[in-house]
C-alpha cells in the first residue's frame, strides 16, 4: 500500500483555494453521475497503454468512478484523487479494495503519493481549472511519470465548442465561468484550447496523439456544436 505524502494540510489548504466548490454540490446532488467508463479513454488506453496488469495508474478527477472498473478488470493498480469529498467518500464505499487509494486532494498543487505511475489519465477533470493550474497539474504529471509513462486526456474541451463564445472572460483568454445553463451550469470555471494551446502546454511531452472531434446535432432546433481533444502524450 503507498503511503501518502507528508503536508497534507497544505493539500486541504490550497484545495479550498483552487477546486470548485461546486462540483461537490453537484455530486452531493447527484448530478453529473457517469457510471460507465468513457469509450473514448478505453479506445485510447487499450490501444497505446498495452498490458496494464499490476501497473500503476493514476485518474486525475475520479469523480462518479465511471472509468474505475475498466481499470479494475485490467489489474491495474488504480489510484483517485478528486477534490470533492463527497465523491470520494462514496468511491471508497463502492470500490473497498481501492479505497486507500482513492483520496481528496488538488491535483494542481500536489499528488498525494509517492509512488511513480505508468499511466495518468485525465476525463474533463483538468479542463475545469485555469491555465496555470493546468500549466502546474501538468508539471506534476511529468514528475510523476516513468519514463516512456504516458498521459491520456479525453474531452479537453475546444475553442470551437459553442459554450466557448457563451461563457464569461475569467482568468486568461482560454478560461471562462459564470454559466447558469447548459452543459456547464453551474460548475465553475471551463477551460478551452485551441491546437496551438494544447501543444504549447504539452511542449514538454511526446504527442502521440491528438484528435479534434465535432458533434453537430441535426434533428433538433439548435446548432450547437460539441468540440474537444483526445491526445496521449508520452515521457
Amino acid at each position: 500500500m503507498d503511503e501518502l505524502r507528508p503536508g497534507r494540510p497544505k493539500i486541504r489548504e490550497a484545495l479550498e483555494m483552487n477546486f470548485s466548490k461546486e462540483w461537490d454540490q453537484r455530486y452531493a446532488e447527484n448530478t453529473h453521475l457517469s457510471i460507465w467508463p468513457w469509450s473514448d479513454l478505453v479506445s485510447l488506453v487499450r490501444r497505446h497503454c498495452k498490458n496494464l496488469g499490476g501497473r500503476r495508474v493514476l485518474e486525475l478527477g475520479s469523480g462518479a468512478g465511471a472509468n474505475i472498473p475498466f481499470f479494475q478488470a485490467l489489474g491495474a493498480d488504480y489510484h483517485g484523487v478528486d477534490g470533492s469529498p463527497t465523491t470520494v467518500a462514496r468511491l471508497q464505499q463502492r470500490f473497498p479494495d481501492f479505497a486507500p487509494r482513492i483520496v481528496v486532494a488538488d491535483f494542481t498543487v500536489a499528488f498525494p503519493f509517492e509512488t511513480s505511475f505508468d499511466l495518468i489519465v485525465d476525463r474533463a477533470s483538468l479542463t475545469h481549472n485555469t491555465t496555470a493550474a493546468i500549466e502546474s497539474a501538468l508539471r506534476l504529471v511529468r514528475r510523476s511519470l516513468r519514463p516512456g509513462g504516458f498521459f491520456v486526456g479525453v474531452d479537453w474541451f475546444s475553442t470551437k465548442f459553442t459554450e466557448f463564445s457563451r461563457g464569461r472572460a475569467d482568468t486568461d483568454p482560454n478560461t471562462r465561468s459564470g454559466y447558469t445553463d447548459g452543459p456547464f451550469a453551474d460548475t465553475g470555471r471551463v477551460h478551452f484550447s485551441d491546437e496551438q494551446h494544447i501543444r504549447t502546454l504539452f511542449a514538454d511531452f511526446e504527442l502521440i496523439v491528438l484528435e479534434e472531434k465535432l458533434v453537430r446535432s441535426v434533428v433538433s432546433s439548435t446548432t450547437d456544436v460539441f468540440a474537444a481533444w483526445n491526445l496521449v502524450a508520452r515521457v
